[in-house]
């Protein structure tokens, strides 16, 4: 039973403890080929030892961060910038000199002005996630140190059943000390299906969204420490005003990027509960699958209020991600007029939190989501999906994704309920 925050202990909990990221395409070897190697964090680790990878270091930018960010294949474009005094070098974090966290499908890296070490979360195979920190100041050889304590009690917040990915809203004073109205309960954890109102407190939020109500870009008063001015947030697309720019990779916190993380969040959360479930023989994975398909086709996904543009360029970044099929097309198209993305299927099937599951979930899933896409399942919740994007998810997975079900095959418009 985990133990209750102390009011130290929740000056560490955060909003923004929060940490997804494209898994390292690293060679010779990598965690995929080793199976000692369990994440991304462990191959490029052995890559370091063998002197086949290496770190740029610049002192100007976070140390080893951006050779940190190439090498796990993570673009700087996913720069987000959370301000609550968070993780445990929550004493450098504040509004003027918010946290910086950049991630891509299966780990992320987050840093802080003036601190000591980048922190890192990747999705592990053998343990489900796996936290480390790396030493900002220069080395002759960098090393990767694994955390446990420090950071699983705050993941483990997300559900009862394993540890998980956060992205929370929670609202800061101007000093960025973040405010729980319920300690046992610190956190407001956000998805794609959280009303905007609730969404974002403790972050800031660049790009534009037209009316779009967020607690985002605001801090409270000491007086009145849950009081959000929301409208003085809206449509912010230069920090200069608040922060040194010059001293992040990127000039904002894009509200794409944002987005997408909050989709991801969710999933891996999801993910992993569902997998130790499994692993418990719990009689509640009925109900736990039939919320990852939900999920994963966005059926109950919030649609977009208003047209959404991002200011740091991340669309592009993480649509050049891929995969395509032999038509341009990929899950990671985005729309970001109704809805975020363009197909109704996560692109996170590509992830490592997908292709850890057992097996036999996964074989569950695969065969429900075939079923949702070409319209053969009777749930209400599924009938507003858009069709002809629905047949189009199915094509793109079918010419993308290795190791499929036999079934798994792209179907016209006259044979999708057969």
């Amino acid at each position: 039973m985990m133990p209750m925050p102390t009011t130290a202990h929740l000056l560490r909990l955060s909003a923004t403890l929060v940490l997804g990221g494209a898994m390292a395409v690293l060679t010779p070897s990598s965690a995929q080929d080793q199976p000692s190697l369990t994440n991304a964090v462990a191959a490029l680790q052995v890559q370091l030892e063998a002197g086949s990878a290496t770190l740029a270091y610049d002192k100007d930018h976070g140390g080893y961060l951006k050779g940190l960010l190439s090498a796990l294949k993570i673009p700087p474009q996913s720069q987000l910038l959370p301000f609550t005094r968070s993780s445990f070098q929550f004493d450098h974090i504040s509004p003027q000199a918010p946290r910086a966290i950049y991630f891509g499908d299966d780990v992320a890296v987050g840093t802080v002005q003036g601190g000591k070490v980048i922190e890192v979360i990747v999705n592990d195979r053998k343990d489900g996630l796996a936290f480390y920190t790396l030493p900002v100041g220069p080395t002759v050889a960098p090393r990767f140190e694994r955390r446990a304590d420090e950071c699983g009690s705050c993941h483990a917040m997300v559900n009862k059943w394993a540890l998980g990915w956060i992205v929370a809203n929670i609202t800061a004073t101007p000093d960025g000390m973040p405010q729980f109205a319920d300690v046992q309960k610190p956190f407001d954890f956000t998805d794609d299906r959280t009303p905007f109102a609730d969404r974002w407190g403790g972050w800031y939020v660049t790009g534009t969204s037209g009316l779009m109500r967020h607690r985002g870009n605001v801090t409270s008063s000491e007086e009145h420490p849950f009081d959000l001015p929301l409208d003085a947030g809206l449509n912010i697309t230069d920090l200069s005003g608040r922060i040194d720019t010059n001293r992040y990779l990127m000039p904002g916190s894009d509200i794409v990027a944002l987005m997408t993380l909050e989709h991801q969040t969710g999933f891996i959360s999801r993910a992993g509960q569902l997998a130790a479930e499994f692993r418990a023989s719990a009689p509640g994975m009925d109900a736990s699958v039939d919320d990852l398909v939900s999920y994963m086709t966005f059926a109950q996904a919030l649609p977009l209020p208003a047209l959404v543009k991002g200011d740091d360029g991340f669309d592009a970044a993480f649509a050049k991600q891929g995969p395509r099929d032999s038509r341009g097309r990929s899950l990671r198209d985005f729309d970001l007029n109704n809805r975020v993305f363009r197909y109704p299927l996560s692109y996170m099937i590509y992830s490592q939190a997908f292709d850890q599951l057992p097996a036999p979930i996964k074989a569950r899933l695969w065969r429900r989501l075939y079923d949702v896409l070409r319209g053969a399942d009777p749930d209400p919740r599924f009938v507003h999906l858009n069709r002809e994007d629905a047949l189009a998810a199915i094509a793109i997975v079918a010419a993308t994704k290795p190791s499929l079900p036999d079934f798994w095959i792209p179907l016209s418009d006259n044979t999708q309920r057969q």
